[in-house]
């Protein structure tokens, strides 16, 4: 069997917690607004598909009316504020070091490549990525593979045999299978399998090293 030679990650609920953040971001964004805050959970529940799709459903339909301004005050509020309560999920920063000495790594993410690159040299990881493409990288976001396949064709590599996607929603389940490569979900993140089935599941980071030598 091909070794696999690169890893791509999911960013929010795979490597970081920035529930808070996203939460704290979309409520000012309410609020100047005149319209009603959401709970953590509820916002938990938007989270997984972009931040346009995130404000959408934190609106509602019948706010959509206001989604420009809606953008414009989350995406400069979240700007100054995305680091203030985001942080790696355990096992995150002791596990990135060791793969980096035997993978190209990646984030593939829905996320703005800003916000990403911000909060990933704030929590000290930025190092250990090859490339962050972001949610406005390419013109399409996950789950189109696009993402997948520029980095398999600059890197030389086979997604199929040589590339794995990690991540925490179907959204990343259903880019890897795109792609043809395979996919390995973490439980505890915040998104969902749907009715999707990754090849893998594990509960922790601190599980994958030891599951890539397998495989």
């Amino acid at each position: 069997m091909t070794k696999i030679k690169a890893i791509l990650f999911d960013l929010d609920g795979t490597l970081i917690d920035s529930v808070t953040d996203l939460t704290n971001s979309i409520n000012f964004t309410l609020a100047e607004l005149s319209l009603p805050v959401h709970t953590t959970e509820e916002i938990r529940g938007f989270v997984g598909d972009g931040v346009q799709k995130l404000i959408k459903r934190s609106l509602g339909h019948s706010h959509m009316d206001k989604f420009a301004e809606a953008f414009a005050l989350f995406m400069a509020h979240y700007g100054k504020h995305c680091t203030d309560n985001t942080v790696l999920y355990p096992g995150v920063a002791e596990i990135l070091p060791e793969l980096t000495e035997q993978y190209s790594l990646a984030v593939l993410t829905n996320k703005s490549k800003k916000f990403s690159l911000k909060i990933l040299h704030t929590l000290g990881i930025d190092s250990y990525f090859k490339e962050v493409l972001g949610g406005d990288s390419l013109p399409t976001k996950k789950p189109d593979p696009a993402g997948i396949f520029l980095l398999a064709d600059k890197w030389g590599l086979d997604p199929g045999k040589e590339m794995i996607m990690v991540g925490d929603h179907a959204t990343d389940i259903e880019v890897g299978q795109r792609a043809g490569c395979k996919t390995v979900f973490i439980e505890g993140g915040i998104g969902i399998k749907r009715d999707l089935a990754p090849n893998l599941v594990i509960h922790s980071m601190t599980e994958l090293p030891d599951l890539l030598e397998r495989l």
